[in-house]
């Protein structure tokens, strides 16, 4: 609960001390066959989280529309 009262309004020099003092190392990954780039946290009390995000591709940003909802408004205009 300390932390979510100290986060917000802590300077970025602060953040980091913070993480530093409680992530031992990130692993990162790519899985292919999801598209996901997969990190792994280990903590300093030896607690692993993992975290998959998705991975785009070049040229992809987060406006990127996909294939299947230009299809769809294709649909409809005609």
């Amino acid at each position: 609960a300390a932390l979510e009262s100290i986060w917000p309004q802590a300077d970025a020099r602060l953040k980091k001390r913070i993480v530093r003092t409680l992530i031992h190392e990130v692993f990162v990954d790519v899985d292919n066959a999801t598209s996901e780039i997969v990190l792994v946290i280990h903590w300093k009390g030896g607690v692993h989280t993992e975290i998959r995000v998705p991975w785009r591709r070049r040229g992809e940003n987060t406006t990127h529309t996909s294939r299947e909802a230009i299809d769809a408004v294709r649909q409809l205009v005609r």
